[in-house]
């Protein structure tokens, strides 16, 4: 989160194509444990929590009391023009002095549905950030084993197609000397190069697959893999996990009540709500109890070196009339953004339920996959060995040999897509069933060695 080994060939090929560094071997822990530092999309999800956890504050100093304060520093030139007496001559008069202004606010809200609302909604935004990066640190989990085994399924389709066309190689190499011979047509032989072309062409297609699951591995973990040689591959001993629970009711009891989706869309319902409550919120009066405290000195001309101090107590009341029916415009499209909500939970819900049923089956399933092509294994790997023997004794050709062993490692590489496939499963079940941990992800690591 072995099969078979590749040939001495394939396995020089692909350290050649992909090889970039030094070596140093590579297991799933420690795929893990690159991504954690370095895979973008985890970094994002963190920050992402980060900033959404501030919401909760964000949303309580709604109903907390705002303190302000503010000063004001000036120097003044004025001009005062008029008559000293009536009827009397004009004259001017000219100041120049210093004045200055400090004010104190505190503001408490005594009533106020808005502020109740935001502080709510906040609370609810910063669990929805808890559940998204449950949602992400459980994903990268999952990501990791798949790109991780994506590349070993690769590497095994690498190698099969290589046995492949090495077998229709021999094929044709064998038809040319039958035809030298006279006892093959020219058609076995235009048959038999057209199937070893045709295998070449997947072999190329086969390592362009490995390039890129190897590149797509490469980006989550943050660093190039050294060599192909050096990923620890799927071991032979595979024992069956043991699950929690092996009803599937059991899973979805577990799914309803603390699958991280189900909760992030749960606390989608809680935040529209209170969006709808701030928006009508705006038909109620806003109670506030005020307090402040003020000193101005020289503050107009006829003030000057003259200093008041005021300071006041209150309650301050603010009534809505008419707001030109916005009010009411923003309370229906948050109540219908809430009904939406609502609507879209239902949808989540159906989906992974119906996920869950479907790796509940594959984990399963896997396990009779696993012993019907382990079987199957056994059987092609005795085939070989007597096609072996019947070539020693003269019965059976190297073709016949070749074509076993093809059998031989298709048949692995299925069983070995097939134990990805349950490990993967398992993983995706748990997740689904709200109780994946780290402690899964090294049950799975432990298989690959």
């Amino acid at each position: 989160m072995k099969v078979f080994k590749l040939s001495i060939g394939a396995t020089a090929l692909l350290v050649l194509l992909l090889g970039t560094r030094s070596a140093s071997a590579l297991n799933l822990i420690e795929s893990y444990e690159m991504a954690l530092r370095n895979d973008p999309t985890y970094r994002s999800a963190t920050k992402d929590f980060e900033a959404g956890m501030e919401n909760d504050t964000i949303g309580r100093s709604a109903i907390l009391p705002k303190l302000g304060a503010s000063y004001n520093q000036n120097a003044n030139k004025a001009t005062q023009w008029g008559a000293q007496y009536t009827g009397g001559p004009n004259v001017s008069y000219n100041w120049n002095y210093p004045s200055n202004y400090s004010y104190v606010q505190l503001t408490q809200p005594i009533f106020s549905l808005e502020a109740y609302a935001r502080w709510r909604q906040g609370i609810a935004q910063a669990d929805l950030s808890q559940s998204k990066y449950l949602y992400n640190t459980q994903d990268l989990l999952i990501r990791v084993l798949q790109a991780y085994t994506d590349l070993l399924y690769a590497m095994d389709q690498f190698s099969f197609q290589t046995a492949e066309r090495d077998a229709f190689l021999e094929q044709y190499k064998v038809a040319k000397n039958l035809n030298k011979n006279g006892e093959a047509a020219m058609t076995d032989i235009l048959e038999a190069e057209a199937s070893y072309q045709v295998a070449e062409a997947k072999v190329v297609d086969a390592k362009d697959a490995v390039e890129n699951a190897k590149r797509k591995l490469d980006g989550i973990i943050g660093e190039p893999i050294d060599k192909l040689s050096s990923v620890a591959k799927l071991s032979g001993n595979f024992n069956y996990i043991n699950l929690v629970t092996s009803r599937f009711e059991d899973w979805k009891e577990k799914a309803l009540s603390t699958n991280a989706e189900l909760k992030a869309a749960a606390n989608n319902i809680e935040i529209a709500k209170q969006e709808y409550r701030k928006n009508h919120a705006g038909h109620y009066p806003v109670v506030n109890f005020i307090s402040a405290l003020s000193s101005q000195t020289s503050n107009t001309v006829t003030s000057i070196n003259q200093t008041f101090n005021q300071g006041y107590v209150g309650v301050q009341v603010n009534l809505p009339l008419y707001s030109g029916g916005e009010i009411n415009g923003r309370s229906s499209q948050a109540y219908a953004n809430f009904e939406k909500v609502q609507a879209d939970y239902d949808v989540t819900k159906e989906k992974v339920i119906t996920e869950l049923r479907k790796q509940y089956d594959a984990v399963v399933s896997g396990k009779q996959k696993i012993v019907a092509l382990t079987a199957a294994q056994d059987s092609a790997t005795q085939l070989v060995k007597a096609m072996r023997k019947s070539v020693q004794a003269g019965e059976r050709i190297n073709v016949d040999v070749l074509l076993a062993e093809k059998g031989l490692f298709n048949t692995r590489r299925d069983l070995a897509q097939v134990k990805y496939n349950y490990l993967l499963a398992y993983l995706k079940l748990s997740q689904l069933g709200g109780t994946l941990e780290v402690e899964d992800f090294q049950k799975v690591a432990s298989y690959f060695r």
